[in-house]
C-alpha cells in the first residue's frame, strides 16, 4: 500500500510539473502544422476559432496581460470585446444583435460581435471601421485593446485587422475576460453595438 501511495504522489508531481511547464505554441508553428486553418492571403484564422491561441501576434499589434490592460484602461485606452453573437447575425430591421442578454466584459469595453471572424463581409468590415472611427474620434494613435475569452482566435484576428486599418497602438489581450477575472478584476454587463441599417 505504501508503494502505491508513493507511486501515486510521484505521478501527481510529474503531472503537475508537466502542466505548469506547458507553453503556447507560436503562430508559425501552428500554421506549419495546420495551414488549412488560416487564410492563404491574410494569414488570419478562418476555422476553429475556439482553440488554444499562440504566444505571439504579428506586428504591429502587441500582446498584453491583465495588469498592463488595467493600466491602459486607466490611461484612456479603448477596449473592444469581439465575443461572437449567439446566432452570428443581427436583425435586419433594426440592427440589434440576436443575443441572450448582456455579456460580462471589462468595465468600459464596447462589444462589437463577429468582427474577429477570419473573413468579413463588406458590411461587417464597415461596421468595424465606422465604430472604431466613432469611438476613437478618428484618433489612429489612441490605444485599442482587443479581447474575447481565453482560447479565442477572434481577438487575434481582430487585433491584426484593426492594426491594418491604421491604428498604431493595438494591444491583444490574449486571455480576455477569463484572464481579467483570474487577476481579481471585475466585469460589467454590456450589450453589443447595433449594426447600422438602411
Amino acid at each position: 500500500m505504501r508503494n502505491f501511495v508513493t507511486m501515486m504522489l510521484a505521478a501527481l508531481m510529474v503531472a503537475a510539473m508537466g502542466a505548469s511547464g506547458l507553453q503556447a505554441e507560436s503562430t508559425e508553428s501552428i500554421r506549419d502544422r495546420k495551414p488549412d486553418l488560416f487564410h492563404p492571403d491574410t494569414g488570419l484564422r478562418i476555422a476553429r476559432q475556439r482553440a488554444p491561441t499562440p504566444d505571439d501576434i504579428p506586428g504591429p499589434a502587441t500582446m498584453v496581460d491583465a495588469v498592463t490592460v488595467a493600466g491602459l484602461l486607466q490611461s484612456g485606452a479603448l477596449a473592444i470585446d469581439v465575443f461572437g453573437a449567439l446566432q452570428s447575425r443581427y436583425d435586419e430591421l433594426d440592427g440589434t444583435w440576436l443575443v441572450r442578454g448582456p455579456r460580462d466584459t471589462l468595465p468600459g469595453a464596447v462589444w462589437l460581435p463577429e468582427i474577429g471572424r477570419g473573413v468579413l463581409t463588406a458590411e461587417m468590415q464597415a461596421y468595424l471601421a465606422s465604430n472604431l472611427a466613432r469611438l476613437t474620434h478618428g484618433d489612429l494613435a489612441r490605444p485599442v485593446i482587443v479581447l474575447c475569452v481565453a482560447d479565442c482566435w477572434m481577438s487575434w484576428n481582430a487585433a491584426q485587422r484593426i492594426a491594418d486599418l491604421g491604428y498604431s497602438q493595438v494591444h491583444w489581450f490574449r486571455l480576455g475576460t477569463d484572464g481579467w477575472l483570474d487577476e481579481g478584476y471585475t466585469l460589467m454587463p454590456v450589450m453589443p453595438v447595433p449594426v447600422a441599417v438602411e
